[in-house]
């Protein structure tokens, strides 16, 4: 009903207008004829003469012009030196299709979350799940959209592809594991911590830059938070801000549907010695 109201105020508006707006610009023939008659009265040194009428078109064009080359310049600076069009940076995923977002809490809240904590068979299970759909497979036709190359299915279905968000979670399991790596690896080598300490700088490094990349810009707010006694002693974060973030089961369901086992022997084409 609004939209409809809005509608016919907006066109009982443009039809006023013409006759407000045209009424000292415009006349009708009676005044234009009037206008033509009174100046014919009009002693010869104040009549409008033709280079007069032109002087004044021509400094109006001159006007007109000067504020479009100033539009033009004002809005082409400000695309080289702003954000430019949100299209241009747009990147290619098969995975867009199925990308939906809703508003959630997100509190970071260890206690009660079955992925933290210390490793038992419950949390192995979670990230057992929660990692599935790691490694895909992508079309011919979608590489092509990427114009990008990966290693080849040996069947010729496809390419092997990761998306960005298991990336990320792969690096937090692994900073999970070196966390708890006496659990894990209780008995490494020293070779082998070295190995696994690199592996999880890269993946401190990694995770700063995508969060840095991503800039999520969802507002926290603070409180005070209290002693045993009820006194104020620091502020900190409010858990449970809202954040827009990806419906996470259609996601995973697309990726688990192009699911790829990279560690069967028979999956990918060989490289040989030479790189044949």
């Amino acid at each position: 009903m609004r939209h409809g109201a809005m509608a016919s105020s907006s066109e009982r508006h443009s039809s006023e207008s013409p006759g407000e707006e045209s009424a000292p610009f415009i006349p009708g023939t009676n005044n234009r004829s009037d206008l033509e008659k009174d100046s014919s009265f009009l002693p010869s040194s104040t009549q409008p003469h033709r280079w007069q009428r032109l002087g004044y078109i021509s400094f109006h064009g001159a006007l007109i012009l000067f504020y479009t080359v100033l539009f033009v310049v004002f809005t082409f600076r400000k695309h080289e030196c702003g954000a430019p069009p949100l299209h241009e940076l747009s990147l290619y995923s098969p995975a867009e299709q199925v990308v939906d977002y809703e508003k959630r809490p997100v509190d970071g809240l260890a206690e009660g979350s079955i992925y933290a904590g210390y490793p038992r068979a419950e949390s192995e299970a979670a990230w057992k799940n929660l990692m599935e759909g790691t490694n895909i497979k992508l079309y011919p036709d979608e590489m092509g959209e990427l114009n990008e190359t990966s290693l080849k299915m040996r069947d010729g279905s496809g390419s092997l592809a990761v998306l960005g968000v298991y990336h990320e979670l792969h690096c937090v399991k692994r900073l999970r594991k070196w966390f708890y790596r006496e659990y894990y690896y209780p008995n490494q080598t020293e070779l082998e911590f070295n190995e696994r300490m690199t592996h999880a700088d890269h993946c401190l490094e990694f995770l700063r830059q995508a969060s840095m990349c991503h800039g999520d810009v969802t507002v926290t707010s603070f409180k005070w938070l209290h002693d045993q006694q009820g006194h104020a002693i620091e502020p900190t974060t409010k858990e449970g801000a809202l954040h827009r973030c990806v419906k996470w089961d259609s996601l995973q369901t697309w990726a688990r549907s192009r699911r790829v086992d990279l560690f069967d022997p028979h999956l990918l084409v060989p490289e040989y010695a030479g790189g044949h």
